[in-house]
């Protein structure tokens, strides 16, 4: 007879561990976006959370950062928009390909 605890010894993954951070970064991200659109009420605004809300993985969440921005800065300008958005491109460091992760400009 097998014992509970040697079968979730056997079942256990390697990667589940990380599978179990991505999914706690990508609750963050996402709850961060909502937070933002939240404030702000209107169909647009409503139509970007709808997408926030069911994107599958962090490249999805990551692609929608700038359908956030967009939404934003119509209503509190560009400037302010990037600014609130900086905080959410944080939240991606660690959890997407190098390639893919915020770039810190200088000007």
């Amino acid at each position: 007879m097998v014992s509970p605890s040697s079968l979730l010894r056997f079942l256990s993954f390697p990667g589940l561990g990380l599978r179990r951070s991505s999914d706690r970064q990508m609750g963050q991200i996402r709850t961060a976006m909502l937070s933002l659109l939240q404030v702000h009420g209107g169909h647009t605004m409503q139509r970007v959370a709808q997408r926030v809300r069911f994107a599958g993985d962090l490249e999805a969440l990551w692609y929608l950062r700038q359908d956030v921005l967009t939404a934003l800065s119509a209503v509190d300008g560009e400037v302010a928009a990037r600014r609130q958005m900086r905080q959410i491109n944080r939240l991606f460091k660690g959890g997407l390909p190098g390639t893919m992760e915020p770039r810190s400009h200088t000007r």
